[in-house]
């Protein structure tokens, strides 16, 4: 999941007065993106998610940290194998039967991570002031992974109807998160509140 920032414009402003910049800044760069190419090559699908039995109970501040955090950890971890994944739909490359396999497997995980953490904390009662934060936090990942949801069913659907090992993803578009719920204030408060609770998190920067 990409951020979107109102810095673009400056961004380019600061590279046109700036040239091309030294080169230990351009090597540093390189080698950035070269660590983050190579993460994403060898990600790995999670083989847990947010699981718990819980039911009518009180949750404490330390348990509902690391039950966000578990919930977070768990998205964050889908999105580095999917995001490559959607990104190639985007461009409307082909994809392989292997990615459109991980991308199901991934929306499948997706999908109960959400179930689960919904549940926990509907039915639990958590600490004052937390409700309504931890509510938005769950609301926005939820209707973010239904997208994905969405674009793993059109994979499946046109995988069914091609003949070779090539996926065509050149059919498949408009396929948005809901804007409601998934839009760049909702981004900035749940930001906010994971900070004010020291949970970190990099699913916004997949």
């Amino acid at each position: 999941m990409k951020k979107i920032t109102s810095a673009i414009l400056f961004c380019c402003l600061i590279t046109i007065l700036s040239g091309c910049g030294n080169s230990e800044e351009k090597a540093s760069s390189s080698t950035n993106t070269e660590e983050q190419a190579n993460k994403k090559e060898n990600a790995k699908l999670p083989s847990t998610v947010f699981e718990s039995n819980k039911n009518k109970e009180t949750i404490s501040k330390s348990e509902i940290h690391k039950s966000i955090q578990k919930y977070l950890d768990t998205n964050e971890r889908v999105y580095s194998v999917t995001s490559t994944i959607e990104e190639k739909v985007w461009d409307e490359k082909p994809l392989t039967k292997k990615e459109a396999a991980q991308l199901e497997k991934g929306q499948a995980l997706l999908k109960k991570n959400d179930q689960n953490f919904s549940v926990y904390i509907e039915n639990n009662k958590l600490p004052e002031g937390y409700q309504k934060e931890t509510n938005r936090v769950s609301e926005y990942f939820t209707a973010y992974n239904q997208t994905i949801e969405q674009l793993g069913n059109s994979v499946q659907k046109i995988e069914k109807e091609t003949k070779n090992g090539s996926i065509s993803t050149k059919e498949i578009k408009d396929i948005m998160p809901e804007k409601s719920k998934v839009n760049g204030r909702q981004q900035a408060k749940i930001e906010k509140f994971l900070k004010k609770i020291n949970v970190k998190s990099n699913a916004f920067e997949m």
